[in-house]
């Protein structure tokens, strides 16, 4: 049976990586993972450690799960947590939904905004554009605005920035004074809070590693 872990980073700082993330990263033969992430388990390391980029995804987490059929036990890295824009999507989507495997849950930055700012999350509405901003997931947010939930947003750096949520918000009617916060590189050296508006975030850049919430004041 192959020994697969999927195992959450948490959201950057070493600080937010869990004791039981660590044990199972010092006994893998093999741990897959971007840059970023290795670095968190330096120390932890005791295998063999691959990088892993846009690139090598694919054939890079075929060859970890040959290795694990092979009998090696075999970690895969994901920031944040597996499950929610994580890696546990992507490995599904590669290898299909047969794969014997251990999810070690992280802390994901959606958590930690929702910490910092004080949010009860299970009310929130969760958005991610991480793999694309297709009108249905546009409009899924965009719906639960007009409800009067509190948004929490994963934006994608490249194809859907904040300032372009911001300006498609206000294009579909939403009112350009409704509060957003911007929370940048969380837990990590810089970690920065912004509380703007819709109209105000339209016209700003932000970093590439933030979290956005919209917090409607009324309902639509």
């Amino acid at each position: 049976m192959a020994k697969i872990h999927i195992v959450g980073a948490g959201p950057g700082s070493p600080e937010y990586v869990t004791p039981i993330a660590r044990k199972i990263v010092r006994e893998a033969q093999l741990v897959v993972g971007a840059e970023r992430v290795l670095e968190l388990f330096r120390e932890d390391l005791r295998g063999e450690k691959i990088p892993l980029t846009a690139k090598n995804i694919k054939e890079t987490i075929k060859y970890a799960i040959r290795r694990a059929e092979e009998g090696m036990n075999v970690v895969l890295l994901s920031t944040g947590d597996p499950c929610f824009s994580g890696l546990l999507k992507t490995v599904i989507n590669i290898v299909g939904g047969n794969l014997d495997f251990n999810i070690i849950p992280g802390i994901s930055s959606i958590q930690a905004c929702a910490a910092r700012l004080k949010i009860s999350w299970d009310e929130a509405a969760l958005a991610s554009f991480h793999e694309g901003a297709d009108e249905n997931r546009k409009d899924e947010l965009l719906n639960a605005l007009r409800r009067g939930k509190t948004a929490i947003v994963l934006p994608d750096p490249k194809a859907f920035k904040p300032r372009e949520i911001a300006e498609f918000l206000i294009d579909k009617g939403l009112d350009e004074l409704t509060p957003v916060f911007i929370c940048e590189n969380l837990t990590l050296e810089g970690e920065k809070i912004i509380e703007t508006t819709l109209e105000e975030a339209s016209k700003l850049d932000f970093g590439s590693l933030c979290v956005m919430v919209v917090k409607p004041s009324e309902r639509k």
